[in-house]
């Protein structure tokens, strides 16, 4: 299977989707996007931008799935949703529900038109947002074919269990 990895927008994130691809290349390919924003020392994401770049990792593959992080999950509903890309399926870990709702992307509208299988993997108390907020926004929005899966008492919004990502990805994908 070959994965498009999308991580959150911080620059620390770089070497964390790194690593994650690195887990992951012992049963798949894949490409990780690496944000503009990382190289000019902007704050922000530039969506246009990635979407441009998202587009053209994913126009030559017949069939590949996707893994995101945070912002990279806003980027990914967003363009399944505007019908820029096609993938199979999609793991998402720690979405940031409440920033997409800042950044006034129709967030609400992304999960409702989802139809591929997707796994949200959230830590329990995330601070971006917990898991008790997203199991109640994909309940409200009627979300179909999702599962949804708690770290426990975690309280960051990171997601260093390597091993467990692994696992998941490699029998889910």
């Amino acid at each position: 299977m070959h994965i498009i990895y999308l991580s959150g927008g911080s620059v620390r994130n770089r070497d964390w989707i790194e690593k994650v691809k690195e887990n992951f290349d012992s049963f798949s390919t894949g490409d990780i996007l690496y944000y503009n924003h990382w190289q000019t020392g902007d704050k922000n994401l530039n969506f246009e931008a990635e979407t441009n770049k998202l587009i053209t990792l994913t126009k030559d593959k017949k069939e590949y799935c996707i893994f995101a992080k945070s912002i990279g999950s806003i980027l990914v509903l967003k363009n399944i949703f505007e019908k820029n890309i096609s993938p199979k399926k999609v793991i998402i870990c720690g979405h940031p529900y409440n920033l997409a709702k800042e950044l006034r992307f129709p967030i609400d509208d992304y999960l409702k038109s989802i139809s591929i299988s997707v796994i949200f993997i959230q830590n329990e108390s995330d601070p971006m947002f917990s898991y008790l907020e997203l199991e109640k926004v994909l309940k409200s929005n009627k979300v179909q074919n999702y599962t949804l899966i708690k770290n426990p008492s975690i309280d960051t919004h990171d997601y260093e269990d390597f091993e467990k990502l692994t696992e998941i990805t490699k029998d889910f994908f």
